[in-house]
């Protein structure tokens, strides 16, 4: 009986929750950088408009500053970096 009565209790007790850690957490929590593109946009008419969504952590911005880029908040300093590597993406293609 009482295992029948432990079975039914462990059906109707709420389990905790596990937390769910995102790769930028677990980056963060092992002191590494993290970059990564999280969608593209683009216009179907005019493909040339569009932009990319990135999501990074605060240790990456600080290997940018320290690789000398610049910019008055963390979105400008990586912004400045992905354009720069764009640059040098299409100049090594050409």
């Amino acid at each position: 009986m009482k295992n029948m009565l432990d079975k039914i209790k462990g059906l109707v007790t709420p389990k905790p929750k596990q937390e769910v850690v995102s790769d930028k957490d677990k980056a963060t929590a092992k002191g590494e950088a993290y970059i990564k593109v999280l969608d593209v946009k683009f216009d179907k008419e005019n493909p040339g408009d569009g932009y990319f969504e990135l999501e990074w952590n605060k240790i990456f911005v600080k290997k940018l500053l320290d690789a000398g880029y610049s910019g008055s908040s963390d979105d400008e300093i990586v912004d400045a970096w992905f354009t720069g590597l764009c640059r040098q993406i299409a100049e090594d293609e050409s």
